[in-house]
């Protein structure tokens, strides 16, 4: 199993638990160049109860250690929208994770400021909407001061919401727009790179996941994700969205960046959550433009069997 290093990045997921953000918590926990400090919810897959305990059940199977917040339950503005039709009505393919004792959390709030303050995290790496980090912006800005916010969402190509935007863009685009435009640094892994970066049966080890009960839980969840996809690909399918945020996050040349200042229309009807180029006076963001899809595959396979003891 690995460990983080001495030098690690702290960093703190705010997710939506869904089916790869689940991989994406597995594969954060089995890099060694992080360390996961804290973990907020907010709804975006699911519902925020849905979400939530999908991020509890996760967390009794494999790090009770690790603070968790519960988050917001809906935008900032416009109508509230979930992804059940990918990921059910429980966020999770219908895949078993064994029950627990759910017990009262914490506000996001809170945990943020355990993880940005008192854990001096160095990235919040979201992979669902942005409501829960547009609030603390609003709310505590300063706690954002020295730290990286690293974003899976968005495209300036097609979309997979809707023709023009990128779920978690559109789930809560009046977010999205608040932090694009931060003083902070924020860096974009959107579909235009995560869309390469997908997995096929034949390129899966039949040992990779190993044989006990977190390598069980983690081929479901992949499997699930495969099943879901097939209807749009042709094929079985698992595209690796917030895995691959979470192998940006660790640093390294997997992808190549652009400069762009950009903003997110706040609007319903068609044009909701589209990214496209701000006026002049907007920060610029760094945005991916390239990924090196073969590696961030080979890392995901290696790093999650040496986590579960498989073989990759």
């Amino acid at each position: 199993m690995s460990s983080p290093g001495s030098d690690a990045r702290r960093v703190h997921i705010d997710t939506d638990p869904g089916l790869d953000d689940l991989l994406a918590l597995a594969l954060a926990l089995a890099s060694p160049e992080i360390e996961v400090v804290g973990i907020t919810t907010v709804a975006g897959n699911g519902s925020l109860e849905a979400v939530t305990e999908n991020a509890q059940r996760f967390l009794a199977l494999v790090r009770e250690d690790i603070p968790l917040g519960r988050g917001a339950s809906g935008p900032l503005e416009l109508e509230r929208v979930h992804a059940e039709h990918v990921h059910g009505a429980d966020a999770r393919g219908a895949v078993q994770i064994p029950a627990i004792d759910r017990r009262p959390l914490p506000g996001a709030r809170e945990v943020l400021k355990h993880s940005l303050g008192e854990q001096r995290a160095d990235v919040l790496l979201a992979l669902g909407p942005l409501t829960n980090v547009a609030r603390l912006l609003l709310e505590d800005p300063d706690l954002l001061a020295g730290v990286e916010v690293v974003w899976m969402g968005g495209t300036l190509g097609p979309g997979n919401a809707t023709a023009a935007a990128e779920f978690n863009c559109w789930a809560d685009p009046a977010a999205a727009d608040r932090v694009l435009g931060a003083s902070c640094p924020v860096r974009v892994i959107g579909l235009e790179v995560t869309r390469e970066v997908s997995l096929r049966p034949a390129e899966v080890p039949s040992g990779l996941f190993g044989s006990g009960e977190r390598g069980r839980f983690l081929r479901s969840i992949l499997n699930a994700l495969m099943r879901t996809e097939k209807p749009l690909v042709g094929e079985p399918c698992a595209t690796l969205h917030d895995p691959s945020a979470v192998l940006a996050a660790c640093g390294g040349d997997l992808f190549r960046y652009e400069p762009r200042a950009l903003r997110a229309r706040v609007v319903e009807g068609s044009d909701r959550g589209r990214l496209e180029p701000a006026s002049s006076g907007r920060p610029a963001v760094r945005y991916a433009s390239e990924v090196h899809h073969t590696e961030v595959k080979r890392l995901f396979l290696e790093r999650l069997a040496a986590w579960t003891g498989g073989q990759a």
